[in-house]
């Protein structure tokens, strides 16, 4: 009986492994069955359980996707994002615009298409084990992705503390001033520092971007928080006396080679200040007001500007026309030290003024080795109809790029290469909208010259490393998508010379035509870009009317006109000549773009007529503030907003 119980007791034991296999094969099937659910529901298509917010994008193709987070992304272009403090409001659009085709700035930038990629490569970006599990886990699990943007928080922070400066108090440190008696002694003395109260714009930035992750658009809440000052005037005990045991050695002399340069005493009392290092309140130069006096009276006697050197093509070879010359700066750092140490603090009356050289990138002996042989790529824009000013500005900006030598692995930079952008570099100015008024901006223009050279880069099938669009579509760069931005110091059109040759620059302008020829010496590779995609075309705004007492009554004045909104993209590759394959996708967002005119009038109201784009009239009430934004409502500005903003993009 005991045996017979025994038997029966190991029964279960011996069907453990037709259990186990059966669960195997089960199991198995519906794995196999997973895979078969998912390829053949989800072929080209995201998987499920993903979003963005709200936004449901399972199941949608890559441009479905793309297309439905466009159409969120557009009412944050339209309508913006209202910042609060108190009882002020104000909004900061995605671009900001001076009401000018030439001058526009972009501060938040979207990407819907990296967006939607980044969606439908969940659950294919790993190894296929590890895939198939993700995919498995999409089933069950939701899945949030971020908003792919680029942010600019210096410009959107200077923006907001422009607009709310008034309701700002800032602190001040104790500061050491001075006065003259007839008899020109000079007086030192301590202002008493004062208490602050600040806007905490970061936290406000900080709360945009999390907003933003999550297609969140709703009006973000500015905060204050005390200021204090880092220097007390209890602190500063016998600094007067300090001040002036350094201004009783004065004159200095300031030497440069045989030039030299006498600064009195009352000159060195304005570069005097109190700082507090490493905890101790003492006597140091102000180097903004020391590199002013430079700027004034030195530099242009001391300083040379580096010229690279520069070659033409004729008949077919390369001539020279400018040789290299190295470039000499004063080095302002080494310099102020210097007069801390020998001045200051050792009471040496002569200080030599610290100079540095700056090289240039190529010089006349190496014109046997530039292997410049041929056209290896050009590029091309229209600028029909531009204004004289503008023309004049394309021209000298070609001409600053006009037989430069790019070297074998050096990274080209427009911005560098344009130098400074104004007057005195040959630009002439356009009037543009600021507040209600029309203002002089230098560089109108240079945006013809980015384009161009962003073109001939990828006709020369170089790598593009920067490059922005336009806030929004412009004729004189259609296609659209396949232009550059540039503005000093951003943005910038970068690429690298990676053909192992120099690279020679030359333009033509035939016409309307602009055109920018890479020479160099062709490595066997082939470049091509495929014809841009436009989607999500949106329509702009009605027409923004600011009055202004700038114009006769009723004289009307539009700088700016109505732009569509829309998507692109297109993808550049480069075939080289070892079978190797670079792709890389430019995606552009423009955002719809209203029309912009000043109406003259003989006193500024409170509330206006404004003229829609149908030709129909709406009252607006003035006092709704914007600061140059693309609202869904048109605004008319008078006196009542008069902020600007101070930042734009040539182009």
């Amino acid at each position: 009986m005991f045996l017979n119980k025994k038997n029966e007791q190991d029964k279960p034991n011996k069907m453990l492994p037709y259990f186990i296999i059966a669960f195997l094969v089960v199991l198995a099937g519906g794995l196999i069955f997973c895979e078969y659910y998912f390829q053949k529901n989800y072929k080209d298509k995201i998987y499920p359980n993903i979003y963005i917010d709200n936004i449901y994008l399972s199941g949608r193709s890559l441009e479905e996707a793309r297309a439905e987070i466009g159409k969120k992304i557009s009412t944050i272009n339209q309508s913006g994002i209202e910042f609060i403090y108190d009882d002020q409001k104000t909004v900061i659009t995605p671009s900001l615009s001076f009401g000018d085709a030439d001058f526009a700035y972009s501060v938040l930038s979207f990407d819907a298409d990296a967006t939607a990629r980044q969606a439908f490569s969940i659950g294919r970006s790993g190894n296929k084990l590890n895939n198939f599990f993700v995919r498995l886990k999409s089933i069950i699990f939701k899945k949030y992705i971020p908003l792919v943007f680029e942010i600019d928080q210096e410009k959107i922070k200077e923006t907001l503390a422009d607009y709310f400066k008034n309701s700002e108090i800032l602190s001040s440190d104790a500061a050491l001033q001075f006065t003259k008696d007839t008899e020109e002694k000079i007086t030192f003395s301590i202002a008493q520092e004062s208490y602050g109260k600040v806007i905490n714009y970061d936290t406000g930035i900080d709360t945009l971007k999390e907003n933003l992750n999550n297609l969140n658009f709703s009006p973000i809440t500015l905060h204050s928080e005390s200021a204090y000052p880092q220097i007390l005037k209890s602190e500063c005990l016998n600094i007067e006396s300090e001040a002036e045991k350094i201004i009783s050695q004065a004159p200095l002399i300031l030497k440069s080679g045989d030039d030299e340069w006498k600064v009195n005493a009352e000159e060195i009392a304005n570069w005097l200040k109190i700082s507090k290092i490493d905890g101790v309140i003492k006597i140091d130069l102000n180097n903004d007001k020391f590199k002013e006096f430079l700027n004034k009276e030195i530099s242009a006697k001391v300083e040379r500007k580096v010229e690279e050197a520069r070659f033409a093509i004729k008949d077919g070879k390369v001539s020279e026309f400018q040789a290299g010359q190295n470039g000499i700066e004063i080095n302002t750092e080494e310099t102020i030290a210097k007069i801390k140490s020998d001045f200051f603090t050792n009471a040496t009356n002569t200080v030599e003024i610290i100079t540095k050289e700056t090289k240039s990138l190529s010089q006349v002996s190496e014109t046997n080795n530039l292997g410049i042989k041929e056209i290896i790529g050009t590029g091309h824009s229209n600028f029909a109809g531009s204004p004289a000013n503008r023309r004049h500005n394309i021209k000298n900006g070609a001409q600053k790029l006009a037989g430069i030598l790019i070297k074998p692995e050096e990274e080209f930079s427009l911005v560098k290469t344009l130098g400074e952008v104004e007057a005195s570099t040959g630009y002439l100015p356009e009037l543009v909208i600021k507040g209600n008024k029309t203002t002089p901006e230098y560089g109108g223009g240079l945006c013809q010259i980015a384009t161009t050279v962003f073109r001939a880069a990828m006709g020369s099938g170089l790598p593009i490393t920067e490059r922005r669009n336009h806030s929004y579509r412009v004729t004189y760069y259609e296609p659209a998508g396949m232009d550059a931005a540039v503005y000093i110091p951003k943005p910038d059109v970068r690429f690298i010379n990676d053909t192992g040759n120099n690279i020679l620059v030359q333009y033509r302008i035939e016409g309307n035509d602009l055109y920018f020829d890479f020479w160099g010496t062709g490595d066997g590779r082939s470049a091509s870009t495929t014809k841009p995609v436009v989607y999500n075309i949106s329509r702009p705004a009605p027409t923004k009317i600011i009055e202004t007492l700038d114009l006769k009554p009723g004289e009307k004045k539009c700088t700016e006109r109505a732009h569509n909104g829309a998507d692109t993209y297109f993808d550049y590759t480069v075939n080289y000549p070892n079978g190797e394959t670079k792709e890389k996708r430019f995606s552009s967002h423009y955002v719809p773009w209203q029309e912009i005119c000043l109406l003259g009038v003989e006193k500024l109201s409170a509330t206006s007529t404004t003229e829609n784009l149908d030709g129909t009239a709406t009252s607006t009430n003035a006092t709704s503030t914007t600061i140059n934004q693309t609202p869904t409502s048109t605004t008319t500005i008078t006196s009542t907003s008069t902020n600007n903003i101070s930042t734009s993009t040539q182009n």
